[in-house]
């Protein structure tokens, strides 16, 4: 790390993961009738198939006040279990996490800190967590690894569009209004891949909170570019209630539909008039050798044609177990409920996507300060099962390289 004392340096972290994943879902073969989405023809994937990632976090420090930060990510195609649904043919991919201009100042008891650019979504505890070596499991919790099966590009005409899209795919967002069907893989409901905003952070004691206002959606995150930007506030805030345990609530607001489905909108509506919201607990509480963390969140996404529309409860608790200083072993609860839609016609009510339960379950062992080995199992459950097998075994080795910096 840069020394405190410093006024001018840089460091650059780096981890890199190398891993395998054993799964039935990689024979999750979409029919060719969907070509549009994806190639529909595997690439002679089974049941295996070997990953790696790549995570650099350059810090330049301009200043007492004043840095830069980025969090670049590479990985190969597939790596995350939840990507073992898609179809994709082995490959890479590299994204940006974050990238941004910062103030800070401060003390020891209070902080205030204004990010510029590209930063992780306030909502939601989980986006801190995307280096595998903070992360004890294989995968994230639902809400920010698996797609929720709605569309921003797409407006759905009655219940008969979420009740189709079932029959055509498990893992595929069909809405089927007008005739005009279009395949995709629905949406990440809490994005971990950061939107582009202003953020404003602040310690004071035993309190800490972030209120952000960014040009997108988290669950629809857009380019500055993009027509489809439009205002979102979010914010969280968090207190430490006694040593060891920390609670927190947070929510966010705004239009997350694109500026395409305006002509598929009456006369008089704007696509920016329908919001995507939520509101969400968290908590973290470490004693001894053992540590928990766990959130619950309830989003609701707004659509023309309909009396009531999507929502979702995500829930999960995490258990981090320390049997000896080189050895630790993790749990992972999690639960994905939906409630019911009613069209204008008042049709009768049903969910649009089967509930789900997740478990995961990890053991970890650390043979070097710099080096971790992680084995971990998860099976998610649904009410109603389509395709293959949902259990994934994987296997990855996580490598802190030696960081780079200077300082003066």
């Amino acid at each position: 790390m840069i020394a405190q004392e410093s006024q001018f340096g840089f460091e650059v972290p780096a981890t890199l993961t190398l891993g395998a994943t054993f799964t039935d879902r990689f024979k999750n073969t979409i029919p060719n009738s969907l070509w549009t989405i994806d190639n529909p023809i595997r690439s002679n994937r089974e049941f295996f198939a070997p990953g790696a990632r790549l995570i650099l976090a350059p810090t330049l420090k301009l200043g007492r006040h004043w840095y830069l930060h980025a969090t670049w990510q590479a990985n190969t195609t597939p790596f995350f279990p939840y990507e073992a649904y898609h179809v994709n043919g082995d490959g890479s991919r590299g994204r940006l996490l974050q990238g941004f201009a910062a103030f800070t100042t401060g003390g020891e008891r209070h902080s205030w800190t204004v990010k510029v650019g590209k930063v992780p979504t306030a909502f939601g505890h989980f986006t801190t967590r995307y280096n595998d070596h903070d992360n004890p499991l294989i995968d994230s919790p639902l809400a920010y690894g698996s797609y929720l099966l709605l569309r921003p590009d797409l407006i759905p005409c009655s219940n008969y569009d979420f009740e189709h899209q079932q029959e055509v795919h498990p893992n595929i967002s069909a809405y089927h209004c007008d005739h005009k069907e279009s395949y995709a893989y629905g949406i990440l409901p809490v994005n971990p891949y950061g939107v582009f905003a202003m953020e404003t952070d602040l310690t004071w004691h035993r309190l800490d909170a972030r209120f952000q206002l960014a040009n997108s959606s988290l669950s629809n995150p857009q380019k500055i570019s993009s027509s489809s930007q439009a205002a979102q506030f979010a914010g969280g805030a968090g207190v430490n209630l006694f040593s060891g345990l920390r609670v927190g609530v947070s929510l966010f607001r705004g239009p997350w539909l694109q500026s395409s489905t305006q002509s598929q909108l009456p006369t008089g509506l704007r696509w920016n008039q329908f919001n995507a919201s939520g509101i969400g607990t968290d908590f973290q509480w470490a004693h001894s050798r053992l540590a928990l963390s766990g959130e619950w969140q309830r989003l609701r996404f707004d659509y023309p044609n309909f009396q009531q529309v999507p929502t979702v409860n995500y829930a999960y608790i995490e258990s981090k177990w320390t049997l000896h200083p080189r050895w630790f072993t993790a749990t992972r609860l999690g639960m994905q409920r939906h409630g019911m839609v009613v069209d204008r016609r008042g049709a009768g009510a049903q969910s649009y996507q089967p509930n789900r339960a997740a478990y995961e379950f990890s053991l970890g062992f650390l043979p070097h300060q710099r080096h971790l080995l992680k084995t971990g199992y998860a099976f998610l459950h649904s009410t109603i099962r389509y395709g293959p097998r949902n259990d994934v075994f994987a296997v990855q080795w996580v490598i802190d390289a030696p960081t780079l910096s200077w300082t003066r």
